[in-house]
């Protein structure tokens, strides 16, 4: 038996010391609840609007130029000043023989981002040692981006498909080839259109450009494209989105100056700071091991890694401090910023003993997934919203519009399936408020049971398990 267990450990080393493995084994264990709808703990009503401009691609207007939302509220038509619907337009494609579920944005995200991580290793093998190669790409795949990976949010699929633009720069640098640079381009684009925090990342093309041994004419070339995608950018979310915020009066974003952003993220410096040291790796192990990578890299004068920090820190810095509250209030805008951490955590491990660093990879896997674990199930209280479109589809007539009282958030009009408002207990209480709604033809109010502690005076036709259904006119 002992023999035999020696046989399987032989056989099964050289495959742990493959990142292959490690990326299939965790495509594998994120592949958990992957059907399920957006009902976990973590940023499940951010899941909802991003699901709800999908299904509207697919039942609503295909057209990408005009993001809709269901809670379209005082400007009917839902249209939305967002992120240009990169994520949500495959998902559409995928809707289109297959029909809409809640799900493909989840497997497409984890399907891309486990794509990137295979480009993140390519890419570091480049500059790199095989062994940091593998310790940078295993720390960032059970980083934050294990769990936001497999969630119907634009954010690791917009920096995935920024990994794989970058990868493509270095390699026209390196082999003068346009091919490498029109797939920079065009991956580059979708990135920061689908999420514009993604344009961060170009912060690490000064490297080769101000390198001496790059050619001019490369040099140039780069330099074009990315700005060409910078102004695209800029025309998306400044331009035209300016256009639809002042047109319909909805939007998902809050621009804001430098300034105005160092003002109000200045009560929050705390929790700035955790985005760092926990919700980044999920790990303080791992962190720390950062913090060693860090001192590691001054110490011995390392100079790509500590050119890495030195144009990426700065220009990440001042995004989060533009956003105001924003970075700090939300884990996943240290998104972009995980794969610069883990390549220096990476380079931290490779100087410990041999016999120490594979076991800090173990205890730092188990303590992320460990604080991530909550996202691959449904929380059982939240299972009644499923059933929502079923007891409204009963009592009100498919095509009204309704104001669904629970609260101002997408998911419960996500899960209803109408379009209408969202309103808080506060709303509904609110006379002015509500006359607004009846003017504009709401004849239909729904109210959630269990988000009400004082019920509006209005005529109820109807009571289900979870709803008070109202008629306004």
């Amino acid at each position: 038996m002992q023999h035999s267990n020696s046989q399987i450990l032989t056989k099964l080393l050289p495959h742990l010391k493959s990142i292959k493995f490690w990326l299939g084994f965790f495509f594998v264990i994120r592949l958990i609840g992957i059907t399920n709808a957006p009902l976990e703990r973590g940023h499940d009503w951010r899941q909802c609007l991003t699901n709800m401009i999908s299904r509207n691609l697919y039942e609503t207007s295909p057209n990408p130029m005009y993001p809709l939302v269901d809670n379209g509220g005082r400007h009917e038509e839902g249209i939305i000043a967002s992120e240009f619907p990169v994520f949500n337009f495959a998902v559409y494609l995928i809707s289109i023989p297959f029909g809409y579920a809640h799900w493909y944005g989840r497997l497409i995200n984890l399907i891309l981002s486990t794509i990137a991580a295979w480009y993140f290793y390519k890419l570091l093998k480049t500059f790199f040692s095989e062994s940091i190669a593998f310790n940078a790409t295993f720390l960032l795949t059970v980083s934050i981006w294990f769990g936001f990976s497999r969630k119907s949010m634009p954010d690791v699929f917009s920096m995935s498909l920024m990994l794989i633009a970058i990868y493509h720069a270095f390699m026209f640098f390196k082999l003068k080839n346009r091919w490498h640079l029109a797939v920079y381009g065009i991956l580059a684009v979708l990135a920061v259109l689908a999420k514009l925090p993604a344009i961060f990342a170009f912060s690490i093309l000064a490297l080769p450009i101000l390198h001496n041994t790059n050619r001019f004419l490369p040099k140039i070339s780069m330099i074009t494209v990315s700005l060409a995608v910078c102004s695209l950018a800029y025309w998306w979310y400044f331009v035209w989105g300016d256009y639809l915020f002042k047109t319909w009066g909805y939007q998902l974003f809050f621009p804001r100056t430098l300034s105005e952003g160092i003002q109000e993220s200045r009560p929050y410096w705390d929790k700035s700071l955790e985005q760092f040291y926990f919700s980044a790796f999920q790990s303080f192990i791992a962190f720390a091991v950062f913090i060693f990578g860090v001192f590691i890299s001054f110490k011995n004068g390392l100079k790509i890694p500590l050119g890495v920090l030195g144009v990426t820190l700065p220009v990440f810095i001042a995004f989060a401090l533009k956003t105001g509250n924003v970075f700090p209030l939300h884990s996943y805008y240290i998104i972009p910023f995980v794969p610069v951490m883990a390549l220096i955590a990476g380079i931290g491990l490779t100087y410990l003993p041999n016999k120490i660093y594979p076991w800090l990879l173990v205890f730092i896997a188990i303590e992320s997934i460990a604080n991530q674990h909550h996202d691959f199930f449904i929380k059982s209280s939240e299972i009644f919203k499923l059933s929502l479109e079923e007891e409204i589809n009963t009592y009100v007539p498919l095509k009204e519009k309704i104001a669904l009282a629970g609260n101002t958030g997408p998911q419960y009009m996500y899960f209803a399936h109408r379009k209408g408002w969202g309103l808080s207990q506060e709303q509904t209480l609110d006379t002015s408020y509500m006359n607004f709604l009846i003017n504009r033809n709401y004849n239909y109010l729904v109210v959630v049971k269990r988000e009400f502690s004082t019920l509006p005076d209005y005529p109820v036709i109807s009571e289900t398990k979870n709803l008070w259904i109202y008629k306004l006119k």
